[in-house]
């Protein structure tokens, strides 16, 4: 948060919250941070506010049981409802992104993965032997030190695939006016699946020429490191390696707390930064918003 309202170029940041936040560790640094406000969610003005969605959209909040899928969903309300700038909370922003809004009236990025949606859903063997091929070839380059290099030299490999941990749109615009739309037209037991109304109904829409205006950035934009090897963010004694990872055309660095990196979100604090700064990259990208 306090990156985003340093680096980011907006005018506010707001943080989207369910659950009472004025006893939480930071608290105090947060609505202390110039830009940032914390905003009360209230789920039933948002879908009222999404017409004419909003009785599919609570119909559909009401049966997702993860925080990672009703994420998914109130991200795209947010968007159609308000417009802005998406942002998970596992990132961190670098540089402005207002000029990424210029011209565009939606915006996301892609990363090199594994698994996109046509490689999941597919039946062929040869696609599913290549995408295992793949995963062990990864999980070479996450062990391996200085692996993050090694996954440099033979990333062309991977299919880039569409995240929405970084996402923007202008209010209605007809790239989230058609989320929403597929969004519900998914069959009701698969939209609860992990993935199914986040990462794959992004890749299936930005596979349709009708989903309007929307620039999709390189990996380099948002995803420095993929999945996996962002387990490199955290290793020791790489922190010299963190110009090599992020270009000046980085604007945010998604870590993917959710993956491999997820028994570190606990610990994280500026303490931790602070103590890790000379030997970790993590800690080094985030020093100067301690």
């Amino acid at each position: 948060v306090r990156s985003a309202a340093l680096r980011g170029g907006f005018h506010e940041v707001v943080l989207h919250h369910d659950h009472d936040l004025t006893r939480t560790l930071h608290y105090a640094e947060l609505v202390s941070t110039p830009g940032v406000e914390l905003r009360p969610m209230h789920l039933a003005q948002l879908f009222e506010a999404c017409a004419p969605f909003a009785a599919g959209l609570a119909d559909l909040y009401a049966r997702l049981r993860t925080p990672a899928t009703r994420s998914d969903l109130v991200r795209f309300a947010l968007l159609y409802s308000q417009g802005g700038v998406y942002l998970d909370m596992d990132t961190v922003t670098l540089r402005p992104l207002e000029p990424l809004c210029r011209n565009a009236s939606a915006f996301c990025g892609e990363e090199r993965i594994v698994y996109p949606a046509h490689v999941r859903n597919s039946l062929d063997p040869w696609v599913r032997l290549l995408a295992l091929t793949r995963s062990h070839l990864r999980t070479s380059c996450r062990l391996l030190p200085r692996g993050w290099a090694t996954f440099r030299r033979l990333e062309q490999l991977y299919p880039l695939a569409a995240n929405p941990a970084v996402l923007a749109s202008a209010p209605r615009s007809t790239f989230v006016t058609q989320a929403l739309t597929r969004m519900l037209a998914i069959p009701r037991r698969k939209q609860p699946l992990p993935n199914v109304i986040g990462p794959h109904l992004l890749q299936h829409l930005l596979a349709d020429p009708g989903r309007g205006s929307v620039v999709v950035h390189p990996a380099e934009a948002f995803f420095p490191l993929p999945p996996e090897i962002s387990c490199h963010w955290f290793r020791d004694g790489t922190y010299q390696d963190l110009a090599q990872i992020v270009s000046p055309d980085t604007r945010v660095v998604h870590w993917y707390a959710s993956g491999r990196n997820k028994h570190l979100t606990s610990i994280i604090d500026p303490t931790y930064v602070r103590c890790n700064a000379e030997r970790q990259l993590f800690s080094k990208l985030a020093l100067p918003f301690t």
